[in-house]
């Protein structure tokens, strides 16, 4: 009986884990919207898939995000302010690939203005296993 009861706390504390998992494509492409919904542009640009690159010191990474920082802020807010806005957002599929190491997640966004659009974030996971915006080619 003992026996039983560890495996099963055991199982209970796996599903536990696994279900509060932040970092799954769907997440991370729901955090990306609520970035750019919250004008939180630096959480935006953590997101992003990012190659390491050794060479390069604190104050050069520093300086690349917050130039990617800017010209992410300067983007959303002309493309974004016609529309009044992302009003809400939704996961509407995930895609990952049989290798697992990108992901399309398809999301819904409803404007400030009524109107609606659909679009693929894709994302890819990095060195650590994370998974990342992918705003690459």
């Amino acid at each position: 009986m003992k026996k039983l009861m560890t495996i099963l706390g055991v199982l209970i504390l796996t599903l536990v884990m696994t279900s509060c998992n932040s970092n799954t494509p769907t997440k991370v492409a729901e955090k990306s919207i609520a970035c750019i919904q919250k004008g939180d542009y630096e959480g935006y640009v953590d997101l992003i898939y990012q190659k390491k690159e050794e060479g390069k010191d604190k104050k050069e990474i520093e300086d690349e995000k917050q130039m990617l920082v800017a010209m992410m802020k300067d983007k959303a807010t002309k493309k974004f302010e016609k529309q009044d806005g992302i009003k809400s957002y939704e996961a509407l599929s995930e895609e990952i690939s049989e290798d697992g190491k990108t992901a399309i997640v398809k999301m819904k966004m409803v404007m400030g203005d009524g109107s609606e659009t659909t679009d693929d974030i894709k994302l890819r996971k990095d060195e650590d296993g994370n998974w990342k915006l992918d705003i690459g080619k």
